[in-house]
């Protein structure tokens, strides 16, 4: 048994289902570059990592902004822009196939859903003609805004299907804001034939997963990693073939857990559940999903294929029609052997 190389997981061909587009920080990058004037304020809050689980994410993305992204910068172009440049970053570590989560309040406020998205979908095309990848784009809905927001944003994306958009995400304070809230628009985005995942078994415990699946019909769970808590919960997730999006990096940047070397992922693969492996905010984070299979194969001592098992569980849980997604999957196998 052999740890594959860093080189031979870059070559990997890759599916990522958990990739949020991070929209202020990409523009903010974008206007550095431009030499554009970002005046930060005279105190930044005190350090993230005093703080824990959500409110620690939250002081993480408010620090790395350092400022407020003036109005200006969210234009059609500069979306198009910086969703070009995620996909290209992407398509460099060898993804074949990626879903982006966006859900900015304000590239949706300033300029429009339709705008905004459209914008993506250009970008989207020139990735696939060029890089030659392939993605689909996720409405993030969060929780912290309420159930009359989420519904507005879910009806936003079944009108922009066009565009693109092949699911909705509820993220947020899970521990304050139960899926049943959103049981109403997720059932709309569910009946409109959108794909759903939702964060869960991230900053709460095992009864958010549950509500998740039962209340919200998601059929993959962002994170999940408190489902080691629960045998029956496993049980389900195996015998249902719901699919947990493992964000590894993430988990130990905000505290979930103390180091990869005792991440519960290893306990979730032996229990057969579906699992896949992603970069979450590769900005905010410092990662990208050639790093991320990296320090998972070394950290867990996985054996020769075991990446290709998350690929592969990844095609098999994309949010794509029957008959791109098996061709996904056989993309993946063939790579594989």
């Amino acid at each position: 048994m052999t740890t594959p190389s860093p080189a031979a997981i870059r070559a990997l061909p890759k599916v990522e289902l958990h990739l949020h587009l991070e929209t202020s920080l990409r523009l903010r990058r974008l206007a550095e570059r431009r030499a554009a004037d970002l005046a930060a304020p005279a105190a930044l809050i005190a350090d993230p990592g005093k703080f824990a689980g959500y409110d620690r994410l939250r002081r993480m993305r408010y620090a790395t902004r350092i400022g407020r992204v003036p109005d200006a910068l969210y234009t059609a172009d500069n979306v198009e822009t910086i969703t070009c440049e995620l996909l290209s970053e992407a398509a460099a570590h060898g993804s074949r196939y990626v879903e982006v989560r966006v859900g900015g309040r304000r590239g949706f406020e300033l300029l429009g859903t339709r705008r905004m998205l459209e914008a993506m979908a250009r970008a989207r095309a020139r990735a696939e003609a060029k890089p030659g990848i392939r993605s689909g784009f996720i409405i993030t809905i969060v929780r912290e805004r309420g159930p009359e927001e989420a519904e507005r944003r879910v009806r936003e994306a079944l009108d922009c299907r066009d565009c693109g958009v092949v699911g909705v995400d509820l993220a947020g304070d899970e521990e304050n804001y139960p899926p049943g809230l959103f049981s109403r628009p997720l059932a709309l985005a569910r009946e409109g034939g959108l794909g759903i995942t939702a964060h869960a078994g991230e900053f709460a415990g095992p009864s958010s997963i549950w509500t998740a699946i039962y209340q919200l019909g998601a059929r993959r769970i962002g994170h999940g990693i408190r489902a080691v808590e629960d045998r029956q919960l496993l049980d389900y997730l195996r015998e249902h073939r719901i699919t947990l999006e493992i964000c590894p990096t993430s988990n130990v940047r905000l505290g979930l857990v103390p180091s990869l070397a005792t991440h519960p992922l290893r306990r979730l693969v032996e229990a057969g559940v579906p699992v896949t492996i992603n970069s979450d905010d590769p900005m905010l984070l410092g990662t990208d999903i050639s790093r991320e299979l990296t320090l998972v194969a070394q950290a867990l001592a996985l054996r020769d294929g075991a990446l290709g098992d998350f690929m592969a569980a990844a095609a098999r849980a994309a949010f794509l029609p029957e008959d791109e997604r098996r061709g996904l999957e056989r993309l993946v196998a063939a790579a594989a052997r």
